[in-house]
């Protein structure tokens, strides 16, 4: 099952009945559309709208259009039964369980126009705020009548709705702008979020026709951005102000837990992507062998074996 927070849409698929039941997220309407023989595992590019099912029984991928529900068949190896969909890249991941490898698929490969836009990005990615302020350059590189820039459009999560038009900051008809994201009704959510911008030049007709998002501008970029919630622990604090803290303070190099929580019990440090980077222990623990970042500190489970205590963030800095 896979669920496209954009269009409000659930993908389940059956794996019994060779097809895949569409659940619109508003009213729990369903229909039914046809994959390959057996499709175990979904995943969904909110970005293109698109849903990919991995067929075990005929070694195939079925890629749905979200917005019509038409369809078509890649290929893959023996058995697929995973798959996972990389909105930035628009490449697309599957696992063959038979044949022991993984099948990349690239959605659309598209020409490079030359006209580009790039994000001024968040520091580690992160923002706490639901608009936060966001910048960037967009340029005109082709050769040879190079035209000028006319703007940026934005949106989030999706190239196939509306799009805002964002505010041109510096550079208005030169071939290199500045430009500032244009929120309209749009808001982060917590977690992951991605950021879609795309470059127009002044003749609005190059040659992006064969990639993903409208034929009449340069090239789509996608920017993940993450939502999170600031806690309490600061670089370098007192010595003294972090013994008292009960959370995670990083003191020289060092992430700091009260020394009266149960050494039994173990606190995890992850990396922003969930990846275990290390185990940590009540006191002192030296963390100067870790890359700067964004990172969680989670706790154990509660004593009844329920969920476990809340995830802190902490920031490493050099």
């Amino acid at each position: 099952m896979a669920v496209n927070p954009v269009t409000n849409k659930v993908y389940v698929a059956n794996y019994d009945g060779d097809n895949v039941t569409v659940i619109d997220g508003a009213t729990n309407d369903t229909l039914s559309v046809q994959s390959g023989d057996c499709p175990s595992a979904v995943a969904v590019n909110p970005v293109l709208n698109r849903v990919y099912v991995t067929n075990r029984g005929d070694s195939s991928v079925t890629v749905i259009d979200g917005a019509t529900n038409s369809m078509l068949t890649a290929r893959a190896g023996d058995w697929p039964h995973a798959v996972a969909a990389n909105p930035v890249t628009n490449k697309v991941y599957v696992a063959n369980y038979g044949s022991d490898n993984v099948t990349v698929l690239t959605e659309v490969p598209y020409d490079d126009t030359e006209v580009r836009v790039e994000f001024y990005r968040l520091p580690n990615d992160t923002t706490s705020l639901a608009q936060p302020a966001l910048s960037g350059k967009a340029v005109n590189r082709s050769v040879p009548n190079r035209t000028n820039m006319i703007g940026v459009v934005n949106r989030l999560n999706t190239c196939q709705q509306c799009w805002n038009v964002a505010t041109i900051t510096s550079g208005q008809g030169t071939d290199s702008i500045t430009w500032s994201w244009n929120w309209c009704e749009d808001s982060l959510v917590r977690g992951e979020n991605f950021l879609v911008a795309v470059p127009l030049e002044g003749q609005a007709g190059t040659t992006n026709s064969l990639g993903p998002g409208t034929p009449f501008a340069g090239n789509m970029e996608v920017y993940p951005v993450y939502r999170v919630e600031y806690y309490g622990a600061q670089q370098e604090r007192t010595k003294s102000e972090g013994r008292r803290a009960f959370g995670p303070t990083i003191v020289r190099g060092r992430l700091l837990l009260s020394r009266t929580l149960d050494p039994s019990t173990p606190w995890t440090l992850f990396s922003i992507t969930g990846r275990k980077v290390m185990d940590l222990r009540p006191g002192q623990n030296d963390i100067r062998h870790i890359a700067p970042g964004v990172y969680f500190v989670r706790g154990p489970e509660t004593e009844d074996g329920g969920p476990y205590t809340p995830v802190r963030k902490v920031v490493i800095r050099r």
